[in-house]
């Protein structure tokens, strides 16, 4: 099943906790978007960044996850 949360630091699991970026006012207080398929992670994404990196060419080139999430979507509807 493919699962899409909007969720905030204390809903990381701890290894997640260890990876996401302290960009921005820290990782504590950024809002996270989880993406998974099956129960496996395909994408955790955040809004904790730097204002200098503000744009889609940098920080936020994680909109063209949407899509391999779209594609995974249409298959599971196919099915």
């Amino acid at each position: 099943m493919l699962k899409v949360e909007l969720i905030n630091f204390d809903d990381l699991t701890e290894d997640e906790k260890e990876i996401v970026p302290n960009n921005g006012r820290g990782k504590e207080f950024a809002n996270y978007i989880k993406i998974s398929d099956n129960g496996k992670l395909i994408a955790l994404l955040s809004d904790a960044v730097e204002p200098e990196d503000a744009t889609f060419r940098r920080d936020f080139n994680f909109v063209s996850t949407f899509e391999a999430v779209y594609k995974i979507g249409i298959e599971h509807g196919k099915n």
